[in-house]
């Protein structure tokens, strides 16, 4: 039995991703030094990161030991109990602000099951097209796979979490892409894809548009026009000024670590959503820069890891997580800078928050599990 979960004659531990695990170390340790300096004592959210680090680290490390191939076997097992705890959390789940993400589990406490659908649905898409690769250009299989990935995504949405669900369909469709999905699809789905979202992005600034909530079209409707809307633009706009205010090089450096210092200490969610604000106030824009390519390192590190993976699973695993971790970055970093309406989602990997730290890093071990099974003759150029 341990010889199926730990397949190690498949290893070759010579290309063990360490590179990939010390580089999220770093940008969670970037995270930290601002996490420390911005809490409120009371929260204890350094305390609870580092324990989230510590813990996310030793979770990576154990995945990666783990086959790969023999998780995917229990692909739907995976789904099903994706679902379950999306379930569970519509009907039983903790409410904040109008927002029931939050699930409370018996003797483990307070989970947000949506972070961890990220790398469960990953590996669901992941191993259903490797499996059923002969019947991806077929029409049928391509919508009962949309109709079981509109399940989860619809409960996420609702909770409601429109930041995660949107990161999720762009995955989906990258992982549906690096399947090998033929050109004669992709065009005709591009003829009616691009004019369908024109179009809707009209339809949702309507005053009779049913598809989002009051608050979430107000803040689209914000940064469209930003005067007939100050009270929803004001988090955006101080994110931006402390931006700005963390000049080249940060107010660490020349101004220590203290909060007072800080234009972003008052602003809701700068530990979580907007840190990136936090740390470019810091750090400066050579911090910011320096976080954002530690980030870039990582991504480029997973598709170099999907090209050179042993089997399809891999390749769309590997591709699947790089895109997620792209994704996220991209609109957390677009809100932060004013660019994107204000939706809620964590910077991968420097956000605080257990969930979203402990779903990432799982991401990395079974990232590294991909590394340690590629091709015989691409293992040199890695």
């Amino acid at each position: 039995m341990l010889k199926k979960i730990f397949n190690f004659q498949e290893y070759d531990f010579r290309y063990y991703n360490v590179p990939a695990l010390f580089v999220v170390f770093l940008i969670s340790f970037i995270g930290l030094t601002v996490i420390e300096v911005l809490q409120d004592p009371v929260d204890k959210l350094y305390e609870r990161q580092i324990f989230g680090i510590v813990l996310g680290i030793v979770v990576a490390l154990i995945l990666s030991l783990i086959d790969y191939h023999l998780i995917c076997k229990f692909y739907i097992i995976l789904y099903l109990f994706n679902l379950g705890l999306l379930v569970a959390t519509r009907l039983f789940g903790k409410a904040y602000y109008d927002a029931k993400r939050w699930l409370v589990l018996p003797k483990i406490g307070q989970i947000q099951p949506s972070e961890f659908s990220k790398l469960l649905l990953i590996l669901f898409w992941a191993a259903i097209l490797a499996k059923f690769h002969k019947k991806l250009n077929k029409i049928p299989f391509l919508l009962v796979l949309c109709i079981l990935s509109a399940l989860p995504l619809v409960l996420i949405l609702e909770q409601p979490d429109l930041s995660t669900t949107i990161a999720l369909g762009l995955v989906f469709v990258s992982i549906v892409f690096l399947s090998g999905l033929t050109y004669k699809i992709i065009i005709p789905l591009l003829l009616v894809a691009i004019p369908a979202i024109l179009g809707l992005w009209w339809y949702i600034q309507q005053d009779f548009q049913v598809l989002l909530h009051p608050y979430q079209q107000k803040r689209i409707l914000a940064l469209k026009y930003p005067d007939l809307y100050p009270d929803l633009m004001w988090q955006q706009e101080n994110a931006a000024k402390a931006i700005r205010s963390g000049g080249l090089t940060g107010k660490f450096l020349t101004e220590g670590a203290d909060a007072s210092n800080m234009l972003c200490a008052n602003l809701p969610a700068i530990e979580s959503d907007f840190i990136f604000s936090a740390i470019s106030e810091a750090y400066g824009f050579i911090g910011g820069c320096v976080l954002l390519g530690l980030i870039v390192f990582f991504v480029i590190r997973a598709f170099r890891t999907a090209i050179r993976a042993k089997d399809q699973l891999g390749t769309l695993i590997a591709g699947g997580i790089g895109a997620m971790i792209a994704v996220q970055t991209v609109i957390n970093v677009c809100v932060n800078t004013s660019l994107f309406p204000n939706t809620g989602i964590p910077l991968p990997f420097t956000s605080s928050g257990l969930s979203s730290l402990l779903g990432n890093y799982m991401m990395v071990g079974v990232l590294m599990n991909v590394s340690l099974q590629l091709k015989p003759k691409t293992k040199e150029e890695l």
